[in-house]
């Protein structure tokens, strides 16, 4: 190997090193999740001011969450890239039960479908998807 090599094989790592410290400084890549259910009241908050979150059914891996508000209404968190993004969970939304897990598909496609694993509260949730039909 020749100096020249060494020089070169020197700067292509160097220049490795700096884009994974940029890319992580920058946040890409990054696994964002819902901490907790004051996490998800937040980000609910967030994408409608004053909502007012009460309760929260949070994804086992945090990836998304159902937030209820004191009025009945519901909105829908979860993890959308590096950020998150929500939704009003209204008559529009499809919910699927299937034991602990309910899937809610929205009408806009770029917000896709999202699955929730709840565990037993799973059927509480899709029972208050049905009321949300007849509302």
């Amino acid at each position: 190997m020749t100096a020249n090599d060494l020089i070169q094989t020197g700067a292509s790592l160097a220049a490795v090193f700096f884009l994974a410290w940029l890319v992580g400084r920058m946040g890409l890549g990054a696994d964002p999740r819902i901490a907790d259910a004051s996490h998800a009241i937040r980000l609910a908050e967030e994408a409608e001011a004053g909502f007012g979150g009460v309760e929260v059914a949070r994804d086992r891996a945090g990836f998304a969450a159902i937030v209820r508000n004191a009025e009945g209404r519901m909105m829908l968190v979860r993890a959308h890239g590096n950020h998150f993004a929500a939704r009003p969970v209204d008559r529009h939304v499809i919910g699927r039960l299937d034991k602990d897990f309910l899937t809610l598909t929205t009408p806009e496609r770029t917000f896709g479908a999202v699955t929730l694993q709840l565990g037993k509260e799973a059927g509480m949730w899709a029972s208050r998807m049905r009321t949300l039909r007849h509302g």
